[in-house]
C-alpha cells in the first residue's frame, strides 16, 4: 500500500476517531452538569462495569474499561469518597479488594444511564445496524493490532 496514503488513513482516522470520543465525551460532561450528576463520565463507566458484574478486583476494572491501574486507583478512590463504591477485602485472596457498587452507586447509575442512552442515541442517529458492526469490528482490529 502506498505510504502516503497510508499516512493520510491514519492522521484521518485518528482524527475522526479522537474527535468523535472528545464530542462524545464532552456532551456527557455538559448533560451529566445540567442534570445535577456529580461523577465524571470515566467514573460512570467505573459504575457501569459494576452494574453488569459487581464485586470485581481492580485489575479486571483496568481492563475492561482499557485504563491504567493508577487512574483506575484514582477514579475508585473519587467513588469512594463519594460513598458510590465499597472495596472490601477478598476473601479468598487477602492481597486484593473487591469493588462493591454502592445503594448510593446503584442511585447515580441509573440517573446517569438513562442521560448515557440519550446521548448514543443522539451519536448513533443515522448509523444503520450493519455500520455500528463494520465500526466494532474495525476497532476492535485497531486494538488488537496495537496489543
Amino acid at each position: 500500500m502506498d505510504e502516503l496514503l497510508l499516512m493520510d488513513r491514519e492522521v484521518l482516522f485518528s482524527i475522526l476517531s479522537g474527535r468523535a470520543s472528545t464530542a462524545i465525551n464532552r456532551r456527557f460532561y455538559k448533560d451529566f452538569r445540567s442534570n445535577d450528576i456529580s461523577i465524571t463520565p470515566e467514573q460512570w463507566l467505573i459504575l457501569l462495569f459494576l452494574s453488569f458484574k459487581d464485586g470485581i478486583t481492580q485489575q479486571e476494572l483496568a481492563i475492561k474499561t482499557f485504563k491504567g491501574k493508577p487512574s483506575v486507583t484514582r477514579l475508585l478512590d473519587n467513588l469512594e469518597k463519594q460513598s458510590l463504591i465499597a472495596r472490601l477485602s477478598d476473601k479468598l485472596d487477602k492481597r486484593s479488594n473487591l469493588i462493591y457498587i454502592t445503594k448510593a452507586g446503584w442511585a447515580i447509575h441509573q440517573k446517569a444511564r438513562e442521560i448515557a442512552l440519550e446521548i448514543m442515541k443522539c451519536a448513533l442517529m443515522g448509523i444503520t445496524e450493519e455500520e455500528a458492526k463494520m465500526g466494532e469490528n474495525l476497532l476492535k482490529k485497531i486494538f488488537k493490532n496495537l496489543e
